[in-house]
């Protein structure tokens, strides 16, 4: 690479390294953070209750809630702003679908299935 003034070249670069460096910074720290459904928390006591954790922008959840014995039908919530749901069920092996999404997007959607063993507790017991 005859003719290519090196040192120039670095000092051209020096001079713009600091403006560059702002401008990524920006990009990174302004970025919407990416969907993610990070964990589902279920606690069994009286009720089933669930929580979901998801990373997003101005976020909404659902759950689907099968019966695996079939003694009552699918519950299917849609979705909605809270990401707590408490579920008054008979004792029973159930899958949790958790679902979240962007509200903003209709297409992004990511879910989380598990399979839940339910017995009901009662403060006395």
């Amino acid at each position: 690479m005859a003719g290519v003034d090196w040192e120039k070249a670095y000092h051209d670069l020096e001079n713009h390294i600091e403006a560059i460096m702002r401008e990524t910074s920006e990009l990174v720290n302004n970025a919407s953070p990416k969907l993610k459904l990070n964990e589902v928390y279920i606690t069994k006591t009286n009720t089933l209750d669930v929580i979901i954790d998801a990373t997003g922008e101005k976020m909404e959840y659902a759950i689907d809630l099968i019966d695996r014995k079939g003694k009552m039908d699918t519950v299917k919530t849609g979705y909605q702003k809270s990401n707590t749901f408490s579920f008054d069920i008979p004792d029973g092996r159930y899958s949790i679908t958790a679902y979240a999404k962007e509200s903003q997007k209709d297409n992004s959607r990511v879910f989380e299935k598990t399979t839940v063993n339910f017995k009901r507790v009662f403060k006395d017991e």
